[in-house]
């Protein structure tokens, strides 16, 4: 039959029915919940739940969320595994107009950073049993066990079934994981779909055992839920064991089960009988084996088995096969017709129709299509493309090659591009590739799929030089699901090319290809900790260890550093004191076997009843300081910095940069450049956008005045793209440099590259035209004289006593600060403000609570103890400093003035435990040495809390005073400091730091509350 002859509609087959299209999924489950109240609507081994407390329980969500500020069209997360809590939460995110993102806590942590930022989450809901490690977050909310002792009445929240009910991702061409975006209807058709039969019936009770964030859940919960059918939370190891999943199958009485590909073999290959019991089970994910699919057809004559096919952007499945006969010899089984209220068409490379039996492109549509790539356009508009058969609708390509049979079945032939599917997960070699060049050692890489294993082909980026295997691995283990990792990489010198000089991807898959194998090391004399230490990061990065992988590369960053010496310091019982040698350890040298090495020496120290390794190596802060270079004879047109048009700001992805770049927005019409660490543009621009999202700022005047690019004060010329840094000197009217690597716990060594030599860069840029350069210190590099018994400091009093600070971060900024002087001393226009605490804007009371100062508040509610110690809380709202900054800059000439932004009027860390005893916490007050053994043991108990990272500023001492670090800020030993530069330059603004009384300390607790962050006594 030619395709001429047939009209778009016939070759599409649609086949349209009537289903509930103009209903959401919440809508379709609170009809059931009335309709059944009593019926059991989830299990979980001993707990279940009904219908009518799972209705309750997700209202009462749904409010909460609606309170902290999730609003329609919102991305919230979900932190945790298949639970019942997890329907709650799902149900009562969607109540809110909002869509969930399950971020299942299985995945490697650095993989679930990376899945909400792209997903634009700003609030997460934790699961019971679970701990949110997504940073960057607005509102945290955690999910408890607890039902409601009323219902909950939820404002309607005026969704469409064109709205986005969920974000799944799937594997990514540029190294990182790939967000979709499914609606509503896309849900609805697909639980309301009974092709195949396939459509729960009520009563009937459905597995469920794959995890949050894989596709085949959302087939387990919502055809089951919109149904009334009873979902059965299973245990994942089950699907790897056919006899444990036939026995929960009969025990369970389930009569559904929607199989991966890669289980349905399996069970066909060990057990084909195991399904037996069961009315409905079907396979999807990869191509179905026939010799497996007829052994589970005659071992299971009652059961239906389908083949279901469909890619995540098609709302799960696309099509679906009724297996019955497979004929002996069959090479492949069908993937079958499409789903109702779904279109199939299969097009030729120019996008005309295929005839009957000619293969071609499949495209997919109808209601099931996802709404797009959130946040890349030009991929959505890539593979979302215009439906020519039916304009006004768009297909999806899949890249799928097909064949259309004469009776109309669909018969899968091979990708079109090189995008796989292995054990039920969609991969793309191209992601795999690209992660594996981004290592260092790693030239060219190229991955391809023999058998049922990935195999990696690798050159070295330096030739001869043996490549780390254990470590390459354990990197892409911290990005990838395990079924990405290749299983092998083999190390080719130089890959063979085709004439047409690509690579010959044939020929590398010949025995002269040798499996690349790590170098030898020396072996260590005793034995070490290294296993148990091996299971520590195993916990912290989600993945194993080799002895050769170094910390960083298989997931590691600066806030699980702090974790991983946690958890080390308990599992060894080690002092806390021993904490900082650690860390510096790990930076030094951070493989699991050089670390291990450096632990067992501690043990050893420790079991002498010695005191911690002294730090080695005195660093010659005054010799850093230098600036080491003359400025140039400035050039070019004078910056107008008074009437900025193009301004340059630092550090615009974080807290007090969102602000700034706001201010900017609003108080000028300049146009301002972010560099961002980031891998494109787009993606620069996301991370600014989605900063300025989480504190409520306004985004609509971003659209065309902000310039976000990649840039990294760590990296020579700024990490800048080639001509940008040039652009940027001959334009600019102002720099204002927010940006720093913030880390109490690095040593300087380890944070200079950022702090000091980013400096210098941003100094040679400016220096062109003698740009007037505003930097961000800290109030932290007059530590030192307070321990010296200096009592007052003025703002242009020489910096000194850098020997004293012993923080790392203090002594950068110590050093930065003494650069900038350096080059002001040269000709250029230089600001330099010491800000003390910056705290949340006085209105909103939105704060950045991935602080020192919040995380002891934090603690504090949690234990229900706090020090008694004269802290000063010497809070700056940001809002207040960034309107004085943004009046200093554009109205007073850049003299290397020094400004002390502190707040004339402070308070004291008493005054906030009064407030939170008012506030209905009960605090007791210990002395400050009870207190550290009490916040030490508590840390040991809890790693992962928010005040890990600052434990040693507590148990640290003083290099050249007897106290610890904190007690360095105490009132009568931290010098008072002038503001006077401060005063005169703001005198004719009326602006005014506002107290930090009762009404402010109320505010940034209630934000607490409504975020999450500190539960509500």
């Amino acid at each position: 039959m030619a395709t001429d002859a047939m009209t778009p509609a016939e070759a599409a087959w649609n086949v349209g029915t009537p289903y509930p299209r103009d209903r959401c999924v919440h809508e379709l489950f609170d009809a059931q919940a009335e309709l059944r109240p009593r019926a059991t609507a989830s299990i979980q081994h001993d707990r279940s739940i009904s219908y009518s407390e799972l209705k309750v329980r997700s209202d009462a969500l749904a409010a909460r969320l609606l309170d902290s500020g999730v609003r329609h069209g919102d991305g919230v997360g979900v932190c945790g595994g298949r639970s019942l809590e997890a329907l709650v939460a799902f149900l009562g995110i969607l109540k809110t107009g909002a869509a969930y993102v399950p971020l299942d806590d299985a995945s490697p942590p650095g993989r679930l950073q990376a899945m909400a930022e792209e997903a634009g989450v700003h609030t997460v809901v934790t699961l019971p049993g679970s701990v949110c490690r997504i940073r960057r977050v607005r509102t945290r909310i955690d999910l408890n066990g607890t039902v409601p002792t009323a219902p909950v009445a939820v404002p309607r929240a005026g969704v469409l079934p064109e709205d986005c009910a969920y974000v799944m991702f799937t594997s990514g061409s540029t190294g990182r994981p790939k967000p979709v975006a499914i609606p509503h209807c896309g849900v609805v058709r697909l639980a309301a779909s009974d092709l195949v039969w396939q459509r729960p019936r009520p009563g009937e009770r459905v597995l469920h055992a794959y995890g949050l964030s894989s596709d085949a859940s959302t087939i387990e919960i919502w055809s089951s839920l919109l149904a009334g059918a009873c979902v059965v939370i299973a245990d994942q190891e089950e699907l790897l064991s056919p006899a444990a999943l036939e026995s929960r199958l009969l025990a369970e009485r389930i009569s559904i089960a929607y199989l991966t590909t890669g289980v349905f073999h399996h069970i066909g290959r060990t057990r084909p009988s195991a399904l037996r019991s069961l009315r409905f089970a079907s396979a999807g994910g990869e191509a179905m084996d026939p010799e497996l699919a007829r052994a589970i057809l005659a071992a299971c004559p009652d059961t239906t088995v389908v083949n279901f096919y469909g890619p995540t952007e098609n709302s799960v499945v696309s099509t679906a096969h009724l297996v019955q006969d497979v004929p002996p010899g069959a090479t492949a089984v069908p993937i079958g017709r499409p789903l109702e209220n779904s279109t199939c068409y299969v097009v030729r490379a120019d996008g005309t129709l295929a005839d009957i039996g000619e293969e071609g492109e499949l495209l997919v549509g109808g209601d099931g299509l996802a709404l797009g790539y959130p946040g890349d356009p030009e991929l959505t508009a890539e593979r979302f493309v215009d439906n020519h058969f039916e304009p006004g609708t768009r297909l999806y390509r899949t890249g799928d090659r097909v064949v259309r049979r004469v009776d109309g079945v669909l018969e899968y032939r091979a990708r079109a591009d090189r995008q796989i599917k292995l054990r039920g997960h969609r991969i793309e070699p191209d992601e795999i590739e690209a992660r594996l060049r981004a290592d260092d050692a790693v030239g060219e890489a190229v991955v391809e799929l023999e058998g049922d294993s990935l195999i990696g082909y690798v050159t070295p980026a330096r030739p001869g030089q043996a490549l780390p295997v254990d470590r390459i691995r354990g990197s892409l283990a911290t990005w990838l699901p395990p079924a990405a990792v290749p299983a092998r990489l083999v190390e080719v010198g130089q890959f063979p090319m085709t004439a047409g000089g690509k690579v010959d991807r044939r020929r590398l898959r010949t025995p002269a290809a040798k499996p690349a194998t790590a170098p030898a090391r020396k072996e260590r004399p005793g034995p070490g900790p290294q296993d148990s230490l091996a299971q520590v990061w195993q916990v912290v990065l989600g993945v194993q260890p080799a002895p050769g992988d170094s910390f960083f590369d298989i997931g590691g960053d600066s806030l699980l550093v702090a974790e991983a010496v946690t958890r080390t310091l308990a599992a060894f019982d080690l002092d806390a004191r021993h904490g900082r040698t650690l860390i510096r350890s790990l930076l030094r040298s951070p493989t699991l076997e050089d670390f291990s090495a450096a632990v067992a020496t501690l043990v050893a120290v420790q079991d002498r009843q010695a005191e911690a390794t002294p730090d080695t190596g005195a660093v010659d802060f005054r010799a850093e300081a230098r600036l080491g270079f003359t400025l140039p004879p400035r050039r070019g047109r004078e910056p107008d910095w008074q009437h900025p048009r193009e301004v340059l700001l630092t550090g615009a992805s974080g807290f007090l940069g969102a602000f700034l770049l706001d201010r900017l927005l609003h108080r000028t019409g300049a146009r301002v450049h972010c560099p961002v660490r980031s891998r494109d543009g787009a993606h620069a621009r996301q991370k600014v956008m989605r900063n300025l999202a989480r504190f409520d700022l306004a985004t609509a005047e971003a659209a065309d005045r902000v310039v976000c690019f990649p840039g990294d004060l760590a990296e020579p010329g700024l990490g800048l793209e080639p001509g940008r840094a040039e652009e940027l000197a001959d334009t600019l009217d102002l720099v204002i440099h927010s940006a720093a690597q913030v880390n109490f716990l690095y040593p300087y060594e380890a944070l200079r590259r950022a702090n000091v030599e980013g400096t210098r860069q941003l100094i040679r840029l400016a220096a062109v035209r003698a740009v007037p350069v505003h930097f961000f210190s800290t109030i932290a590099v007059l530590a030192g004289f307070g321990t010296t018994g200096v009592r007052h400091v003025h703002e242009d009093l020489p910096l000194d006593h850098a020997d004293q600070l012993t923080m790392g971060y203090a002594e950068s900024k110590w050093v930065a600060e003494e650069v900038l002087r350096d080059a002001a001393d040269q000709g250029l226009p230089v600001a330099v403000y010491r800000p003390y605490e910056i705290t949340g804007d006085r209105h909103t009371g939105a704060c950045n609570t991935d602080t020192a100062i919040c995380s002891l508040f934090k603690t504090i509610t949690e234990t229900g103890l706090a020090p008694d110690i004269p802290l000063p809380l010497d809070f700056v709202p940001v809002d207040f400093l960034t309107e004085a900054v943004m009046h200093i800059a554009t109205v007073h000439r850049a003299t290397h003035r020094t400004y002390h932004m502190t707040n004339p009027r402070p308070a004291s860390l008493g005054d906030m435990l009064d407030r939170m005893d008012a506030g209905g916490h009960r605090i007791h007050r210990l002395p400050y040495e009870e207190w550290v053994d009490e916040l030490v043991r508590h840390v040991a108990q809890h790693p992962t809390s928010p005040t890990a990272p600052f434990v040693s500023l507590c148990v640290d001492r003083c290099k050249q005073a007897d106290m610890s670090v904190k007690e360095m800020y105490f009132e009568g030993t931290f010098p008072t400091v002038g503001r006077a530069n401060v005063e005169h330059d703001l005198a004719a603004t009326g602006l005014h730091c506002p107290p930090v009384d009762a009404e402010l300390l109320d505010r940034y607790l209630e934000y607490f509350y409504a975020t999450g962050y500190i539960e509500r006594p």
